[in-house]
């Protein structure tokens, strides 16, 4: 009588057990806040890749922050001229792909800086043009609306010459096409932008030993968005730069970190 009570007791247990582990596989995790990042596609800052999927620098340091805070990202891709106009309809919660934060550290709440962007000359690798002084009175190409054409256009950097022959183009498909057809004796852009189509000519193309311009970039919300998420995230990205996660994203597609994640010399 006591062996059949010893059993009960434990079939009892086994069932207890057994409903315990039920109720908890059935609870569903805890959901992510989401936090809609809008970009616009910039390689290798932001992306598709072959398959379909949102990639490049600005997309995995967005990850990776966002599992630091709890945050699940959500990407949208928007027109270029169109961000800052649907950032204040709150189409989405941030802009987040390779933003100039100088001229508009009051125009929004800034998370950032986390990385600083180089703006180079590149030249054919057999081209006299050894310094900023050897522009002048060459053909430089551009890309249209660009950071790079308003320091040539404003005069932004005291060591270029003035540029009398500016060439603009969409694309910086179109300012590498033009440099490699001969009609550019110089292009001017980003760095990791340029080399894309640099690195598949290893020896046709050089760039000269200095920055034309180094821009301070971060993460943009609207004035009177969430200012308590935006320095979270802040902190976040310093902590990402100083524990060198930020260093081997950079490098995994090509970058000098020193300078794009430190910021270097210009």
């Amino acid at each position: 009588m006591r062996k059949k009570a010893w059993i009960l007791l434990l079939f009892a247990t086994l069932m207890a057990l057994l409903c315990a582990c039920s109720d908890t596989a059935q609870q569903p995790e805890t959901e992510k806040p989401k936090i809609r990042i809008g970009g616009t596609t910039y390689a290798p800052y932001f992306y598709r890749n072959i398959g379909g999927h949102y990639t490049g620098i600005d997309v995995e340091i967005a990850e990776e922050a966002c599992a630091r805070i709890g945050y699940e990202p959500i990407f949208v891709e928007l027109d270029i001229d169109k961000g800052f106009e649907l950032l204040n309809e709150d189409y989405v919660d941030c802009l987040w792909c390779c933003l100039t934060m100088e001229g508009n550290e009051d125009k929004f709440i800034w998370a950032g800086p986390y990385m600083y962007t180089q703006r180079v000359v590149v030249v054919p690798a057999d081209s006299e043009i050894e310094t900023l002084e050897d522009l002048a009175g060459k053909c430089v190409a551009v890309q249209a609306g660009s950071i790079s054409e308003e320091i040539i256009l404003k005069g932004l950097n005291p060591n270029l010459p003035e540029i009398t022959d500016l060439s603009t183009f969409s694309t910086m498909g179109e300012v590498f096409t033009s440099l490699r057809k001969g009609y550019a004796d110089a292009a001017i852009g980003h760095e990791s932008s340029l080399r894309l189509y640099t690195d598949e000519y290893p020896d046709g193309y050089r760039y000269l030993n200095m920055n034309m311009y180094s821009d301070a970039v971060g993460v943009a919300f609207k004035p009177d968005g969430d200012a308590v998420l935006a320095e979270k995230l802040t902190q976040t990205l310093l902590e990402m730069r100083e524990d060198g996660t930020m260093a081997a994203i950079v490098k995994k597609y090509g970058l000098d970190a020193e300078k794009n994640v430190n910021g270097g010399t210009e």
